[in-house]
């Protein structure tokens, strides 16, 4: 059987219109998703940041109340920063510099600890947390620090004794963050 020439000239050579259409259609499809996988891990990255924030500043205040255990009662505070709304005078003496009370330290220590939770503290508001609220909650020698903070999406619910921040994380405080750290200070 002989090939005549016209079946010669419809042989097909390269790529039609349809078959590009269709790389184009898959290669954008799977950068929407490389887009859509990035922006996820910036947000999740952000949030383990934040996190880490707030555990690193519950610690400082933790390794404060140590330092100052006679002064326990002083620092409970039921929510300061920027989301609770409640922000502490500036303290008039500098307990870095000279010898405080115990009394005067832990109103140092509470309005240095407002800085940082604010971001004041690294200068301009870089740093910090995203609308922060802490709290702290003396019981005798048991301490709890709590923080909250606002999440891009929610992560767990906190527990229902969670009350540091409620109420001011949007609808049932779905986009709350929230983290408690609690030791028990022995007297010195």
């Amino acid at each position: 059987m002989s090939r005549g020439p016209y079946l010669m000239r419809c042989r097909q050579r390269g790529a039609g219109l349809v078959e590009v259409a269709v790389a184009l259609l898959v290669l954008a499809i799977g950068a929407l998703g490389l887009g859509s996988l990035q922006i996820a891990a910036k947000r999740m990255g952000h949030e383990a940041i934040q996190r880490t924030e707030a555990a690193a500043l519950a610690a400082d205040l933790l390794a404060r109340l140590r330092a100052n255990p006679l002064a326990l009662p002083a620092y409970a505070s039921t929510g300061i920063g920027e989301a609770s709304g409640a922000q502490l005078p500036a303290p008039t003496a500098d307990c870095d510099t000279g010898g405080c009370s115990p009394a005067a330290r832990a109103a140092w220590d509470l309005w240095q600890w407002q800085q940082a939770l604010d971001g004041v503290a690294t200068g301009g508001g870089a740093g910090g947390l995203v609308r922060p609220t802490g709290c702290v909650m003396v019981n005798g020698r048991q301490v709890a620090v709590e923080i909250a903070w606002q999440g891009f999406r929610p992560l767990s619910a906190p527990p229902g004794d969670a009350a540091c921040g409620a109420g001011s994380y949007g609808p049932a405080d779905a986009d709350r963050q929230w983290l408690r750290m609690s030791t028990w200070i022995g007297a010195q």
